[in-house]
């Protein structure tokens, strides 16, 4: 419950954008993004407000970091942490598009232009 709480906080304090006004989310999905030539992948499902994600970030030594995220979405704007403390936050900015910032419990923050996959 106290996830939520601090979920639907992050979203409410956000900085409104014109993908804010997009009815239909879209976030159900697989996403992608390039880091300093790396592959970030990204699924999501959704259950009414709530999304469920895995996040797989590559990282310096050749393996790669999994994470399981839960959170909400909001018109376009999405928020999902990891129970370590990882967050997710971004906005749909297309059907196809998104921006996001991963920020680690610790660390640099990770800028994601994500962009959807085709599958199913």
């Amino acid at each position: 419950m106290l996830l939520m709480a601090v979920l639907l906080a992050v979203l409410w304090l956000g900085t409104p954008s014109p993908a804010a006004a997009q009815k239909d989310a879209g976030i159900v999905g697989n996403w992608s993004a390039t880091v300093l030539g790396q592959q970030v992948t990204a699924s999501f499902t959704r259950k009414d407000d709530m999304i469920f994600g895995v996040i797989v970030i590559p990282d310096m030594g050749g393996t790669s970091n999994t994470y399981h995220v839960a959170g909400v979405i909001l018109g376009a704007e999405f928020a999902a942490q990891h129970g370590s403390g990882h967050l997710l936050k971004g906005t749909l900015t297309g059907p196809d598009t998104a921006e996001a910032v991963f920020t680690p419990k610790s660390g640099p923050s990770l800028p994601l232009h994500l962009t959807r996959q085709p599958g199913p």
